[in-house]
């Protein structure tokens, strides 16, 4: 049997529009690798949930940090409904950390293209890659509806110790004209990937969001010519 943590809410915040991120306090003897994910269990369900009250969440905080954060986007489903109404102090059990979306070892520059609340394990490996010194090259492609959906906004923009550019783009074409969006509009697509990569093919992909997001995302990565081996997928379920 897989070993579990019993884990009490601390606190929570609305990150973007109906998106929350809750932090719990972190185990004495929990570790993890920034990236990885667990699986959430609700003891107490206030509303009905087809799947028991239970979730894989990617987990938004840095391994370094003393609390645990998860961050998820407020649906209809039971779970989430559940959580949204937990009370500071209350309880959820979780699983050990688990899952290969992390760095690997090389110098190889990273790309994230991430859809919507997605962005939560790309978060953990960036806060982590600060506090390591990391010297490696990284690119975030940040892909939401509307400028309100995307969690983390502020803090994305810049990390100053890292070799780091963050390319923000609406989907929605009439919420950028609103808000005379200046960045990117549409779907990540290869014109964008060669209008700020120096050369698409060489870097490490992490690539997160709904399946038909990553599906995308992967077929267009292929495409041009980009070898599996340099694409990792989040098992992301968004639900």
């Amino acid at each position: 049997m897989m070993q579990t943590y019993t884990i009490k809410l601390i606190g929570k915040q609305e990150i973007a529009d109906q998106t929350v991120a809750f932090v719990f306090e972190k185990p004495q003897d929990f570790t993890f690798q920034a990236g990885q994910y667990v699986v959430m269990t609700l003891p107490k369900l206030a509303f009905p949930d087809n799947r028991r009250g239970i979730r894989s969440l990617s987990i938004a905080s840095a391994p370094y940090e003393d609390t645990l954060m998860f961050a998820m986007r407020i649906t209809d489903s039971g779970f989430k409904q559940t959580l949204n109404t937990m009370e500071i102090g209350d309880e959820a059990t979780i699983t050990k950390a688990i899952g290969h979306f992390v760095l690997d070892e090389s110098e190889r520059p990273v790309v994230f293209l991430i859809g919507g609340i997605g962005i939560t394990p790309a978060r953990s490996i960036l806060r982590q890659a600060v506090r390591d010194g990391s010297k490696r090259r990284f690119c975030l492609f940040y892909s939401n509806r509307r400028p309100q959906d995307a969690s983390f906004a502020s803090e994305l923009q810049e990390f100053p110790t890292l070799d780091y550019h963050c390319v923000d783009t609406l989907t929605n074409q009439d919420a950028a004209d609103r808000c005379e969006w200046q960045e990117e509009r549409g779907y990540i697509c290869d014109h964008m990937l060669e209008k700020y990569l120096d050369d698409p093919k060489s870097p490490q992909y992490y690539v997160v969001g709904s399946p038909v997001f990553a599906n995308a995302m992967i077929a267009m990565l292929t495409g041009m010519g980009v070898e599996k081996e340099s694409i990792k997928q989040d098992p992301f379920t968004g639900i």
